[in-house]
């Protein structure tokens, strides 16, 4: 679907600048929402209090949390891999 963020060989520095502009829109993006989604997940009345006295809406709202949050890790190591490679192949390309 994104074959075009592929690196290629014959790069010059406007394409892995435009490459690495796009990757860090996709990567803000990624990050505001989940932390939008570990933020709702700390509002509102419980989800469903008849059922278990509460349990079933604690256990949803931590994992929610969690999923937030692991999204928010996940999306800067993907980021910051990904711009470690490129700074690595400009320093390589040069010598």
């Amino acid at each position: 679907m994104f074959k075009f963020l592929k690196h290629k060989k014959e790069d010059n520095w406007i394409d892995t600048t435009l490459v690495i502009a796009i990757r860090l829109t996709v990567t803000a993006f990624t990050i505001i929402s989940g932390y939008l989604l570990a933020f709702a997940a700390t509002m509102g009345p419980p989800i469903a209090p008849h059922i278990w006295n509460g349990g079933l809406d604690k256990t949803i709202r931590i994992s929610t949390i969690v999923i937030g949050f692991c999204l928010c890790a996940a999306v800067l190591v993907w980021f910051v891999w990904s711009l470690c490679r490129y700074v690595y192949r400009l320093v390589v390309r040069t010598k």
